[in-house]
């Protein structure tokens, strides 16, 4: 599924023609993924959140590496992950991954129907926090509900919540 030499061989590419990391995001990835997880990992990992990770994902953990190069800042290890989304609930992540995850199609109410609780945690349960983008945006997983396995763009803190990516 993954071709993990092609992948880090291609980063090392990226790093050389980028040695300063002025590349947006690499001053904190270097352009370099974190060491790849083993499968027992992975599983306490899931034991912990109570929901089995979309395979994809799984292997790039056990194959590719495990944080680091990726999407914008680029991706965040699994227990930062873990620690931010425990942040975003503020009461920790008890019942948010193992929450279906409230949308199929985007979603962004006009400024003017937006509810009350439109920053809150219920609007991205059963997804978990794979990058950042910036500017309180975020790449996030979804991990649980009729669309598992995709990655949607949470936007809420610009009014533009969830696209798909």
């Amino acid at each position: 599924m993954w071709n993990a030499d092609l992948i880090h061989r291609r980063l090392a590419e990226i790093q050389q023609q980028d040695p300063e990391h002025k590349i947006f995001g690499a001053g904190r990835h270097h352009h370099r993924l974190g060491p790849r997880l083993s499968t027992r990992e992975v599983t306490a990992f899931e034991r912990k959140i109570g929901v089995e990770l979309p395979e994809s994902f799984r292997t790039f953990l056990t194959e590719v590496g495990n944080g680091g190069a990726g999407p914008s800042y680029g991706l965040y290890e699994l227990e930062e992950a873990f620690r931010l989304d425990a942040i975003e609930t503020h009461e920790g992540p008890l019942h948010f991954y193992t929450t279906p995850f409230p949308h199929t199609v985007n979603w962004n109410p006009p400024l003017e129907a937006q509810p009350e609780d439109y920053e809150e945690g219920r609007w991205i349960t059963g997804s978990l926090v794979l990058a950042e983008f910036g500017c309180g945006a975020f790449h996030r997983l979804v991990l649980n509900g009729k669309v598992a396995g995709e990655v949607w763009f949470d936007d809420r803190c610009a009014d533009g919540h969830s696209p798909r990516t």
